[in-house]
């Protein structure tokens, strides 16, 4: 039977990262495949839906600080994750 997508994890509320350095923020969930990703960024769409869990930025600057959420959804519903505050220091 299918199962609509749920999260798996707590997930980080606040992170801090050096300036330059390389961000990998992980969605994890779990649900009927194939699950699709989709990450936000102070609200704002950043990606479209995807099957990748993982968001990468190579070298970090200091206005990319903010909310960064993703969203997870297949053909049963979506689910949002709690959104992770990232500082840039």
């Amino acid at each position: 039977s299918e199962v609509a997508p749920y999260l798996r994890g707590a997930g980080l509320g606040q992170q801090v990262v050096l300036e330059g350095n390389r961000l990998v923020l992980t969605c994890l969930a779990g649900g009927s495949w194939p699950l699709q990703y989709r990450w936000t960024f102070n609200n704002s769409n950043i990606t479209d839906w995807t099957p990748q869990y993982r968001l990468s930025m190579q070298s970090l600057k200091r206005t990319d600080a903010g909310l960064y959420q993703c969203m997870v959804r297949n053909r049963m519903g979506a689910v949002i994750h709690r959104s992770t505050e990232m500082q840039v220091a």
